[in-house]
């Protein structure tokens, strides 16, 4: 049912909209459900370049949690813990994609519920002050192979926002010029113009990979190397795309690097609302196919990725 407008100011971002309360269920049978409140916009000014996913974020006003789904769902008796985990399955993956309300499966992890590490989030939002607080994490490098991507004598440490509608991975613009010459070095007819944010080769992904280097992510204490295979994307023909591109975000946030779906889908995810973490397992269907580890202590037994 709808209610009175609503008129929302976020600094250079104004909305206008109605209220809206709607029964949301989690479950096909229907049978746990809630009334939940959500905002349907009308108008929109100062958002040109923003999109996401209603009622997953952190509100900064404990009174208004109840704008997030997670907290409804707690608040109204049907989860007993404000959590949600994800299991996300890519492409060419024998495997299905989904979400757990106010649990997780330990099944799909490897090593169970014991190998997961959790991580405390950042107070990390945007420029706009009245915004939500976003799912971010310290991190403290990115390396392909063994070398830093990143300018001689620059700031390898920065944001990591875990940003679970993105599909690709976007860095800052310095760290990818820099990852954009090692992969020329590496293969030569890489081309990073035609499209100044993504670079793609006329070769199959499958002939690219091999001439290519790890990415190792390191965030929140941890360590995330992934196989070139995983950050490459078979196009159409014979284009080969790779799946980390430049952050074209403005100001601040230009040097945020912003996690997606091609790391994403191959760890299990659990997202605690109540202590504001952020706990990652490698999950079952990518089993062997990337590493997690401490910072600094990748194994001396680990596969060569």
């Amino acid at each position: 049912m709808g209610g009175d407008d609503e008129k929302l100011d976020y600094g250079s971002a104004k909305l206008m909209g109605k209220l809206y309360t709607d029964k949301t269920c989690v479950d096909a049978n229907k049978t746990a459900c809630t009334n939940f409140e959500f905002l349907a916009l009308y108008q929109a000014i100062g958002l040109d370049d923003t999109d996401g996913v209603l009622g997953l974020a952190v509100h900064p006003d404990i009174k208004r949690r109840n704008l997030n789904y997670v907290w409804n769902l707690k608040n109204n008796g049907v989860i007993d813990r404000a959590i949600v985990s994800f299991s996300i399955a890519g492409p060419n993956m024998d495997d299905q994609s989904y979400a757990i309300f106010g649990g997780l499966q330990p099944d799909q992890i490897v090593g169970g519920t014991e190998a997961l590490k959790k991580m405390s989030t950042t107070a990390y939002r945007p420029y706009w002050t009245q915004s939500v607080k976003q799912w971010a994490l310290e991190g403290k490098s990115i390396m392909y192979g063994d070398e830093l991507a990143q300018k001689p004598g620059g700031e390898a440490a920065y944001t990591a926002v875990i940003d679970t509608g993105s599909s690709n991975i976007a860095i800052s613009d310095d760290m990818f010029k820099t990852l954009v010459e090692k992969w020329q070095k590496d293969v030569p007819k890489v081309d990073c113009v035609t499209d100044d944010n993504f670079c793609q080769v006329m070769t199959p992904c499958t002939e690219v990979a091999p001439k290519l280097k790890p990415i190792a992510f390191a965030i929140g204490g941890q360590t995330f190397e992934m196989a070139p295979e995983l950050y490459l994307h078979q196009a159409e023909g014979k284009r080969c795309q790779f799946a980390i591109h430049s952050n074209q975000l403005k100001g601040s946030t230009g040097n945020l690097v912003l996690i997606g779906d091609t790391l994403l889908r191959h760890l299990y995810q659990v997202y605690d609302f109540e202590n504001e973490t952020i706990s990652f397992g490698i999950n079952k269907h990518s089993e062997g196919r990337i590493l997690m580890f401490d910072d600094g202590k990748r194994p001396e037994d680990a596969p060569k990725i």
